[in-house]
């Protein structure tokens, strides 16, 4: 049974490309080895938040700031993130602060417009156990949707529109 629905599972997700088919079977996590290479520390935590991984992403999260990070979490319910890009790391020299900027695209269930939203992670480096935690930018991505944020796309005058004969 259990191989039926992973077949099913990543059949789906090869056919539509979605992570949701991949994620109900439990194979599209990523991994929660907050220790290693920051960058890839920080890529982990920033594509469970793209694929509404919200329990997963929270293990990456500050202690003392996953009951706030849950709260959050619920809110991101009627958010679909459709795309990331990371727009800058600095690593401080002993490599146990840094700070990451992430634009996330995405919409709100309520609104059919798709806007960016720029997130700014700091993260700090656990010296005894060399687990990466970060201080997630709350704000960034609980503020609904504004006409100062949205991305219309207007149609662009260096390229005609097809001929209809």
């Amino acid at each position: 049974m259990r191989v039926a629905m992973i077949v099913a599972a990543v059949s789906t997700c090869l056919l539509t490309g979605c992570m949701p088919a991949l994620q109900l079977v439990g194979l599209a996590t990523y991994p929660l080895n907050k220790k290693g290479k920051f960058e890839d520390v920080q890529s982990s935590y920033t594509s469970n938040l793209r694929y509404g991984l919200y329990d997963e992403a929270k293990a990456f999260v500050e202690p003392e700031l996953r009951a706030r990070f849950a709260e959050a979490a619920r809110r991101y319910s009627e958010l679909r993130l459709s795309d990331h890009r990371l727009e800058s790391i600095e690593i401080d020299a002993l490599r146990t602060e840094a700070i990451a900027v992430v634009v996330f695209r995405g919409y709100w269930l309520s609104s059919p417009y798709e806007r960016e939203m720029r997130s700014v992670q700091r993260w700090r480096r656990q010296v005894p156990t060399q687990n990466w935690f970060v201080t997630p930018d709350f704000d960034a991505l609980i503020a609904p949707p504004s006409e100062s944020t949205l991305l219309i796309h207007e149609p662009r005058s260096d390229v005609s529109a097809p001929q209809v004969r």
